[in-house]
């Protein structure tokens, strides 16, 4: 049997079972996070992240941007659990031919990324390698009772995200498929969401804080993947009624007569945090992250997982992206 056969997840699982589960780790496996006990009711929270060459840089993608996005791919998984990160190692794996002047300007994407969220690049490895690899390990301190984990949706929650969905997709179309864009404005708003990603740190502090979300991820996978994840680690089912979609992703989809609720599902790399909230919280919102968040849908107990359109019903399917599989 290959990698390829089973994928990402399955190969997850199997490599835990050989492995021994730290008694000290309270989040277990499939969260966004490791977090370890270590004293007065504390935790280290730590997340490692990589992008490689060939299969997460795209055409355009210029070396700062590329240093960039990978602090945001980790900040991203911090701000799900309502983490404050203080900090990076990252290996950095590199053909010997490569410029001096392009791995600086990496740097330059790390250390511009790293002030936007308030933590600092503390070193990590350089080694050869075929291909650019950059692989970051963040880390942070938090109160156990704080953390948010993706376990804890219950029947009758709301089901809500912050973050806007789409753009991903058509920037795949526009730099993958050669599916250029009607106008100027919707193709350089779609490339800086994958070129220049956003994490939605302050908002995840802001609901840890207030102690009402009941599970949470983050949407790197893409948003029909993350929905089906929280469903399953809750054995439970969800009933999605709106998605926020950008006004440019609707342009583009009329323009190619695509569904705007296929893009929005079924793209990935948009960072934005997937949570569950319990019904009778909204009211402590406050209203700076009341504007932020929408109210997609609620938790059902049929563990079924479904749109409905206009009063149409529309199935989710589990798709979305997944390294190694074939």
């Amino acid at each position: 049997m290959k990698i390829s056969d089973v994928g990402e997840w399955i190969l997850i699982e199997r490599l835990w079972h050989v492995l021994i589960r730290d008694p000290e780790e309270i989040m277990g496996l499939n969260d966004d996070v490791i977090a370890r006990r270590i004293g007065r009711g504390r935790v280290l929270v730590a997340h490692v992240d990589t992008l490689a060459w060939s299969t997460d840089v795209l055409p355009g993608m210029t070396p700062h941007s590329i240093g960039f996005k990978s602090v945001i791919m980790n900040v991203s998984d911090m701000a799900a659990k309502g983490v404050r990160p203080l900090g990076i190692l990252f290996s950095l794996g590199l053909p010997r031919d490569y410029n001096v002047a392009y791995i600086e300007e990496i740097a330059r994407g790390w250390r511009d990324a790293a002030a936007k969220y308030g933590l600092y690049i503390w070193g990590g490895d350089i080694t050869e390698a075929s291909e650019l690899i950059l692989s970051g390990a963040i880390i942070g301190i938090a109160s156990e009772n704080m953390i948010i984990r993706r376990r804890g949706a219950k029947e009758g929650d709301l089901v809500a995200c912050i973050g806007e969905f789409g753009l991903t997709s058509i920037a795949y179309k526009i730099l993958l498929e050669g599916k250029k864009a009607p106008t100027k404005r919707i193709e350089l708003k779609a490339k800086r969401a994958v070129y220049y990603p956003k994490a939605y740190l302050k908002e995840g502090l802001k609901l840890a804080r207030l102690g009402i979300v009941t599970s949470s991820m983050d949407c790197s996978d893409g948003l029909a993947w993350s929905l089906h994840t929280l469903c399953s680690l809750n054995n439970v089912g969800m009933t999605i009624r709106q998605i926020p979609i950008s006004r440019e992703v609707l342009l583009y989809a009329k323009s190619y007569n695509l569904d705007p609720w296929d893009l929005a599902l079924y793209g990935g790399e948009e960072y934005s945090l997937i949570f569950t909230l319990k019904r009778d919280s909204l009211s402590r919102l406050p209203s700076d992250l009341a504007k932020r968040v929408c109210i997609m849908g609620e938790v059902t107990s049929d563990r079924k997982l479904k749109l409905l359109v206009e009063g149409t019903e529309k199935s989710i399917e589990k798709r979305g992206w997944e390294h190694l599989k074939s």
